[in-house]
Parts: structure tokens; sequence; C-alpha cells
């Protein structure tokens, strides 16, 4: 009877460790290499306790199950498991359970000897930032799935440090992750915001840069274009003053209107003043050329050639003028091929005038020389 005693007894004590195991590593999820031996005794007594009150029934459940009590029978307002007079001393809220709002228990972050981890004089179960990365324990993923416990706790670098104690892990909850991915996608579009503005501002400057070299083609070319017109008016109004006063040394002609069809009719020739011998202006080398063919084309064919002078002067020598101004047409003629004994050279000298000798346009007629085909 002795042994059976002893056996129950040392099976409700292996009950109550495993009862202390169950709670403290499975329930609140605390369990580590640096669980001390005094702990575990305290559990061993905490589940011994609880056999030897189990079935002392008050009325309202066990002893160890009062609302705000811990299993011990201490007052626990929170019911976190820890003691109110122990949060007292350790600066936790005995009304809360979860002191520093960081997602671990009062219970869990006390169960070992209250640990400072990152040594900045406050405890774990008031320091929102257990490992001082930054980052709020609340935010490191302590307890994922939410079922009190730690040991899901996310380790994201795989050292056997959870990231809520480890300020060498980033530690970044799904939110976090989430707001790096928004920033990232942020300075994306910053990025290619950016890029777009730089594109398109390189654009406007490459079309400002092509819009002025066309502008400044189309001016030099309009520039250029209306210069090239200007000189051409300017030459030929050069070379049209420059021909008249080259004509005004030459003959001139005047022809008559009144040509009979296969005739040629006739035609005074201008000199200048005191000339026998001055250069023939092109239209009246062309009559001569007509005229010559003319008297060839027709045998019977007759020119007479009279030439006059002004009344400056000697009129003698006028008249001799006169006639070397017609000789010299006579000349022309011949050495165009027409026969010699068909045209007759004659001067009239300053005695038959056509206009008043007292201008200068009026003696510039009367300095003439008169051809008239006979046919």
């Amino acid at each position: 009877m002795k042994t059976k005693s002893l056996l129950v007894l040392l099976l409700a004590g292996i009950w109550g460790v495993g009862s202390w195991w169950w709670y403290t590593c499975k329930v609140k999820g605390f369990c580590g290499a640096d669980t001390t031996a005094a702990q575990v005794a305290t559990g061993a007594a905490a589940g011994a306790a609880a056999l030897s009150g189990a079935g002392k029934d008050t009325g309202q459940g066990t002893e160890n199950s009062k609302a705000g009590e811990t299993a011990e029978g201490d007052i626990d307002s929170d019911g976190d498991g820890v003691p109110d007079a122990k949060e007292e001393m350790l600066g936790t809220d005995p009304a809360k359970e979860d002191s520093d709002s960081d997602g671990i228990s009062d219970f869990i972050e006390l169960a070992r000897d209250p640990q400072d981890t990152d040594s900045d004089g406050k405890i774990d179960a008031i320091d929102d930032d257990d490992d001082n990365d930054g980052v709020l324990t609340v935010n490191e993923n302590a307890d994922p799935n939410g079922d009190g416990n730690v040991d899901d706790a996310v380790d994201s670098n795989g050292n056997q440090i959870a990231d809520y104690l480890d300020a060498g892990a980033d530690g970044s909850s799904a939110t976090q992750q989430a707001a790096g991915t928004d920033k990232a996608a942020a300075d994306q579009a910053k990025a290619d915001a950016g890029k777009a503005a730089a594109d398109q501002a390189k654009a406007d400057a490459d079309k400002a840069v092509a819009d002025q070299a066309k502008a400044d083609a189309d001016q030099a070319a309009a520039d250029q274009a209306k210069a090239d017109a200007d000189k051409a008016v300017t030459d030929q109004a050069k070379a049209d003053a420059d021909q008249a006063k080259a004509d005004e040394d030459k003959v001139t002609m005047e022809t008559s209107s009144d040509t009979k069809a296969g005739d040629i009719g006739p035609a005074t020739l201008h000199f200048p003043t005191g000339s026998a011998n001055p250069q023939l202006a092109a239209a009246t080398k062309a009559y001569f050329e007509q005229v010559a063919k003319f008297l060839k084309d027709n045998t019977s064919a007759k020119v007479t050639i009279v030439g006059h002078t002004d009344n400056v002067g000697n009129p003698a020598k006028n008249k001799a003028l006169g006639l070397k101004r017609a000789e010299m047409m006579q000349q022309m003629l011949i050495d165009l091929g027409a026969p010699k004994d068909r045209i007759s050279a004659s001067s009239e000298g300053p005695d038959k005038p056509v206009a008043d000798n007292k201008t200068e346009e009026g003696r510039k007629k009367n300095r003439r020389v008169e051809i008239t085909p006979v046919k």
C-alpha cells in the first residue's frame, strides 16, 4: 500500500511538471536554452500545487482558477499570469496584459529573469523596441499566427534569434514590406517621371534647336535670295546704263513702219557728234544684213544713202562729213556682199535739218544718214 502511494505521488509530480511545461512552452511559447533550473523547479512546484489543490471546490471552481489571481493565488488584475506585485516592482502595468503594446504579453517577456535585450535601461516588457533596431517590436512578427506563443516568431536571417530580439535583422512585417514595396514603386514612379521629364526636356530642346536651325537656314536663304535679286537688278541696271552709255557712242537707228511685204523699209541712222566712223549698235548691224540680202535677192533693187549733219561748225566740212558717213554705210553693205553699183552715197550736209539745231536733241536728230531701199 505504501509503495502504491509513493507511485501515485511520483506520477502526480510528473504530471505537474508536464503541465507546467505545456503551459509555459506550448501555451505561452516560452522555452529557451537559457531557461533556468529555478524556473523549472518553480514550474514543478506550481504543478504540484495544482495537483494538491485539485478537487478543492470553493463553489466558483478551484482555488487556482479564480478570476484575477495567479495559480499561486496572487492578485493578477490583468490575468496575464504575472502577479500585480511583481509587475509593480518591475514597472509593468498590472492592469494591462501587454504593458508596452508590442504584441508580446508581459507573461512571456517576464517568464525569464526580466531582460533588457538592447541594454537601453528598459526591460523588454516595457520597451516597445526590444532590440533597438528602429523597428517596433509589434511590427517584427513575434507571434505571426496570434496564438499567444512566440515559438513561431519570425527569424528572417536564420540565425536562431527572433527578429524582435535581433538588431541585425530587418524585422520587416508584412505591413512594412508592403510599405517598402510601395516606397520602391513610388521611387520607381518618381524615377520614371524624372526620366520622362528629362526626355521631354531633351526632346523640346532638340526641337527648339532644330526649329531655330531651320528658321536660321530659311532666313539665310531668304536673305541670300533677296541679295541675289537685288544684285541682279543692280547688275541689270548697271548693264543697261553701260549699254545706254555705249550706245551714245554708237550709230543708232530708226526704221519706218510702212515696209511693204517682201521689201526692206527705209531707216535713219543717228551718229555721235563729229563722228564719221563709230561702231554700230546691234540692231543697226542686223538691219544692214537684211538690206544686203535684199539687194542680192532682187537684182533690180537699189539703195540710196544720204548723209546729213547739224549746223555746228563749217558748212563745207559738215557736208564732207555727211558724205563720209554715207560712204561708210555703203562700204558696210558692200562688205556684206551687196553689189556696189546699186548703192549710191551722197551728202546734204546741214542743209536739210529735220529738227531745231538750237537744242542738243534737235542737233542729234539732224546728225543722220537716211537709207532708202528701192525695189
